[in-house]
């Protein structure tokens, strides 16, 4: 309902248009809802809550209405710290910060009132007849006023209901009178009185934030704008372009707009690098600090295309040195860290890089978007004894981070949080402000809360939990008092409780999403897959959808899970338990006896599980195995006839996937054992792939597939479906050259060329790691799948390469991914008639795409904290086993040549990552271990090493010439992708992030060498070496590993053994022929 109309006026000074006076017109309502969750007078707070909308919680004892002084200055504390619930965001606190430009300030007030378990709202007092306050927008008291009214006016609707909440102002500000009749309350006095671990997180903003600049409400306009002009114009890195400048070079083709990913300086050049991924051009690379230009990773940029005859470092005006860099060259211990770590990424940006030919290079010249987020850090102390400090954030992608804090030895060993604030030209690096510590270095909590919070999943593992809202919606279950269904849960629904029904999952699953079945009938087989109905518990617009919707995914990590609906519901009424009553949507297919699909059912049913199977229990028989530990024996025998006859099927279709180009990709999955008391890890290895994972995989499949079309059917523009992409061809150029230089070929031309290719190295290599090695490169040379709304794109690019599928989506795991609920809903909406289904929210094309693109960035945070949480779990069993002097030694393959070094890949351990054999200064770092084999040489390095050749396939290195085992002439030792390797493991201890396993080459394994070893090790002492640790350090050898399984050898070190004589040796190799030395000697 409209009313008065009023205006607002505000002044802005743009670099494009100067000052300018912006005239809003505003219109009076008296409609404006409460947000109150329960209230009786405003009727939209209903309308509100269906859509999805977080309201206020009505059980709690107090609503919280923070003032633009407590906001601008404070927001890090609202946004990072979740005690504080229940917040009204005022309208003229938006528009305060409005006319600082504070557009991210504004963009985190809102992703908090967004937030369901934060239970906060945006009140839109300047617009509400009853809250209005006259005088012009820009003026402090004004504001003041108007915060006050709004506050008061919350105050007399709650007492209009008998609501006994009270209403408390937060305020920086000593301007408000008690005459107003709302509670006021300094923020500093607030959270001592009712939050006191706060405090010290209010005070590090405060002191970070002393300057004013901040508080909104420090200057008024006219005073700001005349301290931003006196500021200084000159600075370090090169001014941003202006606007009109920006919008005349993308109009006409000079400058290129994109989003940037940074990876961290590493290897040779030790720079940082950034690269714009183009689908429809070669991608650019950004080198160099001063190209940069002050982006960070996420940012939407504009660059400007350098000319071959340009270079980075000529081209970009490069930063001008600070005092900061006095502290960076000090700090040689974490950067031999940071080397360590980052120059094994999988993705090299420039040279190393497979899906361009040629890459474009650039310069950044503007930064149209910032995508700053909370940053994981740990301390660079002034070593003055100062308040100022470098930040080291854990991703050293990321900038230091300059911020202010006085007690540095509170955090000098702790990871904290780190936002930033600005980033001037004049300034080396970024200003931002201290948030909060998250724990010791080291320590396990620590680190996954790291994780977490890298990884934007959650701010701690605390803050995981689910909201009072979502937990009230909950259907009631208990030991006592199971949930069982009542008779109008069974409404509408095909009883299966008499079908033998059972479930394969890992063991000791408790969140059980699908089931299946497979029985004969007159004329072949019936086909079930049955699936939690999660939808069923889970409503549209309910504060749980809404939980759910922002999560994405259970996130899966090494030692806990993290769950995307609450455990009552993941873990006991929807989970399909053996023996229970449950509610599922299933797919039931009637086959003939070729397994060709007859007839296809979907709909919702009620099923009982007859039992809840392990994938070993499910094998054993399937091998036809009898009396099977754990199962009923009684039930055993139709058991094994529906694993059997199920396994058939699934035989038969997977089969034909492949004959229509359905690729067997390589991942590697570790599984950790721990110890139950100290949670320490006992064991880690890669997980078997057993028949029956690929049975009830393919089953899945089939499921997806088949829902994929009906949904697409009913909703040709709004249905969510998975689609995977195919590469382009210079993506598989790596994975060629390295074949080749085999003497094998790879056909890269489609996926069913693909697959026959993999299968046929597989058959002729006879190298069951090269097999899988050949695999896992062609799976990093494809993109990501990824979800999309079928309206945004054309059918043709509907078809999932991989799986050689045209639809598919996700529909067998809602339990654990959102993207199946969705899906679940749409398929049901497809069965019921259009006019049950018209305005239903996920039909709509525009919030099934902005859902999918959400999802898909979920899923991939969840799958790197997954790898991150791996990596994490490797080190610590690494450095268990190397504790008290031992030493881990296992066998690998290179899987990838670089230009300072290997990759290699340890199948025992699942562990992929660098061997360095050259520093970052360009020196060769060969260590004396390659020719003698012996572990207790790695860290000596043979000098006068030359000629370090490394291509995309094959690394060699020329060894001195007056080295004594080559006297006859010098040798190139080399190394090829695919060749088998002997490496030395250890974890790199570092005070700045989580430890990393880094390998160090032993010996390449080659049976060539090995006859020469005993006769070369003896010749150790005659080379011109230089030793990189003390000879007291080196042990004596380990245990080698035996046998297929390449297990590593564990020992603790010992004396070293005397060499034999030196002329003796040369005796024996004046018997050997100069061809047998020279073969020997290339072989090396």
């Amino acid at each position: 309902m409209l009313g008065v109309r009023s205006e607002s006026v505000a002044f802005r000074r743009s670099k494009r248009q100067g000052l300018t006076m912006s005239v809003t017109e505003r219109y009076m309502r008296n409609d404006i809802p409460c947000g109150l969750h329960g209230c009786r007078v405003c009727t939209m707070n209903a309308e509100l809550a269906r859509k999805g909308v977080p309201l206020l919680d009505d059980t709690r004892g107090q609503i919280l209405v923070p003032d633009a002084s407590a906001v601008s200055r404070f927001i890090a504390l609202f946004e990072q710290e979740d005690e504080l619930k229940n917040l009204v965001f005022c309208q003229t606190v938006i528009d305060a910060l409005d006319r600082r430009n504070r557009t991210r300030t504004m963009r985190n007030v809102r992703k908090i009132a967004a937030d369901p378990a934060r239970s906060s709202v945006v009140f839109a007092n300047e617009v509400f007849a009853q809250t209005r306050v006259c005088g012009k927008s820009a003026d402090v008291d004004r504001d003041t006023r108007a915060v006050v009214r709004a506050a008061e006016w919350y105050r007399q609707h709650l007492e209009a209901q008998n609501k006994a909440q009270r209403v408390v102002i937060l305020t920086q500000r000593e301007v408000y009178s008690a005459e107003h009749g709302v509670e006021v309350w300094r923020l500093e006095d607030y959270l001592a009185e009712q939050h006191p671990k706060l405090i010290e997180h209010f005070r590090a903003i405060e002191q970070a934030t002393q300057d004013g600049e901040m508080d909104v409400t420090a200057m008024s306009a006219c005073e700001f704008a005349q301290a931003r002009l006196q500021a200084k114009a000159q600075g370090s890195y090169a001014k941003h372009y202006s606007e009109s400048d920006i919008s005349d070079g993308l109009r006409n083709g000079t400058l290129v707009r994109g989003t940037i990913r940074l990876r961290a300086g590493g290897g040779m050049r030790n720079e940082s690098q950034g690269v714009i991924e183009r689908s429809d051009a070669p991608d650019i690379v950004v080198i160099g600090r001063a190209a940069l230009n002050r982006a960070c990773s996420g940012d939407t940029v504009v660059v400007r295309l350098l000319s071959s005859s340009e270079s980075n470092v000529g081209e970009a005006k490069a930063a001008d040195r600070d005092d900061d860099d006095a502290d960076d060259a000090a700090d040689s211990e974490d950067a031999l860290a940071v080397e360590q770590i980052e120059a094994g990424d999988e993705a090299p940006v420039v040279a190393d890089k497979a899906n361009v030919a040629t890459p474009v290079h650039g310069v950044v010249v503007g930064v149209v978007e910032r995508r700053w987020r909370p940053y994981v850090a740990t301390l660079q102390a002034d070593v003055a004894g100062g308040m100022r400090h470098l930040a080291v954030p854990v991703d050293a992608a990321v900038p230091k981070i300059r911020m202010h804090y006085a007690d540095t030895a509170a955090i000098a060993d702790r990871y904290f949080v780190v936002a930033v604030d600005s980033w001037e030209a004049d300034s080396q690096y970024p200003q931002g402000h201290f948030v909060r510590t998250l724990g010791r270095i080291g320590t396990l909590d620590a680190e996954i809360d790291t994780i977490l919070v890298e990884r934007q999943i959650a701010v701690s593992q605390a803050a995981l939990g689910f909201s009072e809202a979502s937990l009230r919606e909950m259907p009631e279950h208990s030991a006592e008092r199971p949930w069982t269904p009542c008779t109008r849960d069974l409404e509408g629904r095909r009883d299966l409780r008499d079908t033998l029904v059972f479930s394969i999952d890992p063991r000791g699953s408790q969140d059980i999403d699908d089931a299946v079945s497979m029985r004969r009938t007159r004329t072949g087989f019936e086909l079930g897959v049955h699936i939690a109905d999660v939808a069923q518990f889970v409503q549209a617009g309910s504060a749980t959808d809404a939980e759910a919707r922002a999560r994405g995914t259970t996130v899966y990590l090494a030692d806990r899970r993290f769950n995307m609906i609450p455990e009552v519901l993941s873990e006991r009424v929807c989970s399909l338990r053996g023996g229970s009553d449950r509610l599922a949507v299933s797919v039931i297919w009637d086959m003939d006896k070729e397994y060709n699909v007859e007839h296809t059912w979907f709909g919702r049913t009620v099923i009982r599980s007859a039992c809840e199977m392990c994938y070993e229990q499910a094998q054993e028989l399937l091998d036809r195995q009898r009396k099977v530990e754990g199962l009923d024996p009684q039930l055993e025998p139709q058991l094994a006839t529906g694993v059997t006859e199920l396994a058939a099927a699934m035989r038969v279709l997977r089969s034909r996937r492949r004959l229509g180009g359905a690729l067997e990709l390589a991942s590697t999955e570790i599984k950790f054992a721990f110890d139950p008391q100290t949670h320490a890890v006992a064991a880690a290895a890669p997980k078997h792939s057993l028949e029956i994972h690929g049975v009830i995989e393919e089953a899945m499949v089939f499921a997806n597939a088949a829902v994929a079309r009906r949904i697409h059917a009913s909703f040709p523009t709004a249905a969510l479906l998975r689609r995977h992409r195919s590469p382009t061809a210079d993506r598989f150029e790596r994975l060629q050259r390295a074949v080749r230089a085999r003497g094998l070929d790879v056909d890269c031309s489609s996926n069913l060329a693909l697959a026959q290719s993999l299968q046929r190295i597989a058959g002729e290599a006879g190298d069951a790691d090269m097999a899988f090695l050949v695999k896992a490169m062609a799976t990093l040379a494809m993109q990501e799948a990824d979800y999309f709304a079928t309206g945004d794109c054309a059918t043709e690019a509907f078809a999932h390469y991989g799986l050689a599928l045209e639809y598919y989506t996700h529909f067998t795991s809602p339990i654990r991914r959102y993207a199946d609920i969705v899906v679940h809903r749409q398929l049901l909406a497809a069965l019921q008639e259009p006019s049950e289904t018209s305005g239903s929210t996920e039909l709509s094309q525009t919030w099934v795409g902005t859902t999918a693109m959400r999802l898909n960035e979920r899923n991939r945070q969840s799958k790197l904290a997954q790898r991150e949480s791996t990596e994490l779990f490797q080190s610590r069993y690494i450095a268990q086993l190397t504790g008290d002097g031992q030493h881990v030694v296992a066998d690998g393959v290179v899987a990838e040549v670089r230009t300072n070094g290997l990759i290699v890949f340890v199948p025992r351990f699942g562990i992929r990552g660098p061997v360095h054999l050259r520093d970052t200064s360009g020196r060769i770092r060969l260590p004396l271990s390659t020719l003698t084999g012996r572990h207790r040489d790695v860290d000596t390095h043979i000098d006068g090493c030359s000629d370090f050749s490394a291509d995309a396939g094959r690394l060699s290195i020329r060894l001195p010439i007056d080295a004594p085992a080559f006297h006859l002439g010098s040798a190139n030792v080399a190394f090829a992708v695919f060749d088998h390797v002997t490496v030395l493991l250890r974890v790199l201890e570092t005070r700045r992030r989580r430890a990393p396993v880094y390998m160090t080459l032993v010996s390449r394994a080659s049976s060539n060498v090995r006859a020469y070893r005993s006769t070369l090790a003896s010749l150790d002492r005659t080379f011109r070496v230089s030793a990189a640790r003390p000879a007291a350090d080196q042990g004596a050898e380990p245990v080698e590993a035996k046998g297929p399984s390449k297990t590593a050898g564990v020992q603790k070190p010992g004396p070293a053994k005397p060499s034999t004589d030196y002329y003796a040796v040369l005796e024996k190799f004046g018997k050997l022929s100069l061809l047998e030395t020279s073969c020997a000697a290339q072989m090396l």
